[in-house]
């Protein structure tokens, strides 16, 4: 390959005028070119400058790899949160390959190399096209079958540059060693875009990088490396990165479980096609897999993956982020359209939290709606007081059905009067025409004020409006009628004109506020804490592990709990009001 390299170089320097290729580029002056040209000094010039491995320090801790650069193991790649820091390997043995597809040759890998034009200028480069970098992460390579098809729906979506870098020579084990390389490697990446930029005159801006997993970290070192070369990458986009430091950072979800994921073995082997290795990896990996699936859905599809901007996920999902704006100001499109704002501005400072819902399975795209139940204030609705519940919804449009969707996803103590919101995604389901609603008791044995006895557990609606995100001016009003919703209880909810009036929402009491504050996520929030405090000690295999198994034991626990909670239910449990009633009846009684 060296050799090859060295007579494709020959050719094109005697070839190319100096002002084209600047002989300096190879370390040649200008009066030394016919000389280095006739002589085989070339190919040592060609070692020196593609595959100079020599260890040139400055001190112990710094490594250069000639036009490359040089790395420091030192801080602030030194630190208790990575303790253990290598150099990168030699650049002969972990030199990626870039492999192009275009539209001539969609499904045929054209070798581009750094320091080599002419592989570029003998392919079928478009150079007035975008270019898109697709790479993988820890232990894959180019081949994989997710990269396969990102390439096609790139090329299907316009004619561009579509380039493969494998980098497999680097990404094996151990771990810490791949962490290395991928900085080495992440300029090797930059010294081919200003090759683009030299010899073609490619801008860098041009130039987007899609990394999944380590491969968004490498892209980001190569933006790091072009930008001490005075260039600018176009953009970067990082798939499954455990630490999202972008303009945008997108949490599909809430970014942590993502629906459909935790099925059996069997079931992750059958989406795989029946290939078990791959079935396995599915099993374990679903929830980081969702991201580039995710992305390479977003690339021809018409819907569009709407985010919004919000504090929290908590925070998006109850509904408390759900308008655009009149100028689109506040939402981005999750993927590969997601350039900027949806009014074409890119926000100033990084780390702009971005939510939305996606589906199950694929097509993931859903379109969102903030469903508001408005609670009845009548004098029945007041005396029976609140309840603990669970609400479901089906929507039914003139396109679609989107099947019992549940709203809170915990229970819930809903007051009299008082509104509740939430956000769920959909099919594109058109106008919505009606609604089902239905809700379910739940009670709480550790909760004693969720407990009820003498009545029947129920909830009054007066009725629900749903606004549709992505058509920010539809909104549907379906009237509940101040009707009551037994545990189980599904009613169809329709326009009416007649509807009763909706009262002022009270406020949440403080017998509400205090049923609804959760255990379990407190709970959950304090394992988390710590859990981070142990990872900030180190990177340890040992406290990772004890820090995860911690965790996971404790959510098992809380989980289980919650489950004998719901078959052993003790309803026995009465309103305040009732039982101060109760007690003057008795009284009463005795006395007489």
């Amino acid at each position: 390959m060296a050799s090859l390299a060295v007579s494709t170089l020959q050719t094109f320097l005697t070839l190319v005028p100096n002002v084209l290729m600047p002989r300096s580029l190879f370390g040649i002056s200008r009066n030394d070119d016919d000389e280095a040209l006739a002589s085989n000094s070339l190919e040592e010039v060609l070692e020196k400058v593609v595959f100079d491995t020599r260890n040139d320090t400055d001190s112990l801790t710094t490594r250069c790899y000639g036009i490359y650069g040089c790395f420091s193991i030192d801080q602030p790649y030194f630190s208790m949160a990575r303790p253990i820091n290598v150099f990168p390997l030699p650049v002969q043995s972990i030199m990626p390959k870039f492999c192009l597809y275009t539209r001539d040759y969609p499904d045929m890998c054209q070798r581009l190399h750094v320091m080599d034009p002419k592989s570029i200028a003998v392919s079928h480069f478009r150079f007035g096209k975008d270019v898109k970098i697709l790479t993988h992460g820890y232990l894959e390579h180019g081949d994989k079958r997710w990269l396969k098809k990102m390439v096609q729906e790139y090329l299907a979506y316009d004619d561009h540059n579509v380039i493969v870098l494998d980098w497999l020579s680097g990404s094996g084990p151990p771990y810490t060693q791949t962490v290395a390389n991928i900085r080495l490697i992440g300029s090797i990446v930059g010294r081919f875009i200003l090759d683009l930029r030299d010899f073609f005159g490619v801008s860098p801006a041009r130039v987007h990088i899609i990394g999944h997993s380590l491969g968004a970290h490498l892209a980001g070192y190569t933006g790091e490396y072009l930008k001490t070369q005075d260039a600018k990458l176009g953009r970067i986009t990082g798939l499954g990165m455990a630490s999202p430091v972008g303009h945008f950072d997108f949490y599909p979800n809430g970014g942590v479980k993502m629906p459909g994921c935790g099925q059996h073995f069997i079931d992750s082997v059958a989406m795989e096609q029946g290939n078990i290795p791959y079935g396995l990896r599915r099993f374990i990996g679903c929830n980081h897999i969702r991201s580039y699936e995710y992305f390479t859905e977003s690339i021809n599809s018409a819907c569009p993956f709407l985010s919004i901007r919000c504090a929290s996920w908590e925070a998006y999902w109850k509904g408390f982020c759900w308008q655009c704006g009149d100028d689109w100001a506040k939402c981005a499109r999750m993927g590969a359209h997601a350039d900027s704002y949806l009014n074409y501005t890119v926000p100033g400072s990084v780390n702009m939290k971005m939510y939305l819902i996606t589906g199950p399975e694929s097509p993931f795209c859903t379109f969102h709606h903030r469903i508001s139940v408005i609670m009845s204030y009548t004098k029945e609705a007041r005396y029976h007081g609140g309840d603990i519940g669970v609400f479901y919804v089906s929507l039914f449009g003139e396109r679609g059905i989107a099947h019992r969707r549940q709203l809170n996803m915990e229970e819930i103590f809903f007051e009299p009067g008082n509104v509740y919101t939430f956000m769920i995604g959909t099919i594109d389901l058109g106008e919505i025409k009606w609604a089902l609603l239905e809700w379910t008791y739940v009670t709480a044995l550790y909760n004693p004020l969720t407990w009820r006895l003498l009545s029947q557990p129920s909830v009054y609606v007066n009725r629900i409006i749903i606004d549709s995100i992505e058509m920010q001016q539809s909104r549907y009003e379906f009237c509940g009628l101040d009707q009551a919703f037994r545990s189980g209880t599904r009613r169809k909810l329709e326009p009416q004109e007649a509807c009763p009036e909706q009262a002022r929402p009270p406020g949440a009491s403080i017998l509400g506020t205090i049923i609804n504050f959760d255990v379990g996520d407190t709970i959950n929030n304090n394992i988390d804490a710590v859990n981070s405090g142990l990872n900030s000690l180190g990177n340890g295999q040992l406290l990772n592990n004890l820090a995860s198994s911690a965790n996971q034991v404790a959510r098992e626990l809380m989980d289980g709990a919650r489950r004998r909670i719901g078959k052993d239910p003790m309803k026995w449990w009465m309103k305040k009001k009732q039982i101060r009633k109760s007690w003057r009846d008795k009284r009463w009684v005795e006395g007489k």
